[in-house]
């Protein structure tokens, strides 16, 4: 949110009370989802990092993205699309459309790890 000025008290300290509430809607700029496999990305980006819209242009990291919210959509994109996908490769490619593309060569997802939590030895 861009201001023109910072709103101050009488004794020239910032006066929060006075800022005005962020507008958090962001507006729908970039491309659109082209197929399937996108509409799937864009709707697990927003569901993970909780925004309304993602476009296909749109940076995981740039909105507000980190390594465990990765690790959680990596492991959502291989539940939904049972597709192995790398953390690395998130990092690498992390807009929809750059994934899209790596998941195109993607192996299917095996089976996932049993916990050996409580088993006797």
């Amino acid at each position: 949110m861009l201001l023109t000025a910072w709103p101050l008290t009488p004794n020239g300290k910032l006066d929060e009370a006075a800022l005005p509430d962020p507008d958090l809607e962001r507006p729908q700029t970039g491309r659109l989802p082209r197929n399937a496999r996108e509409e799937v990305l864009c709707r697990l980006f927003g569901e993970i990092l909780g925004q309304a819209t993602v476009n296909i242009d749109d940076d995981f990291f740039l909105l507000g993205g980190h390594s465990l919210l990765a690790t959680r959509l990596v492991g959502r994109i291989r539940s939904e699309l049972k597709l192995e996908l790398s953390v690395r490769t998130l990092f690498a490619h992390p807009t929809v459309a750059g994934l899209a593309e790596q998941l195109q060569s993607a192996n299917a997802a095996g089976p996932r790890p049993r916990s050996r939590r409580g088993r006797q030895p």
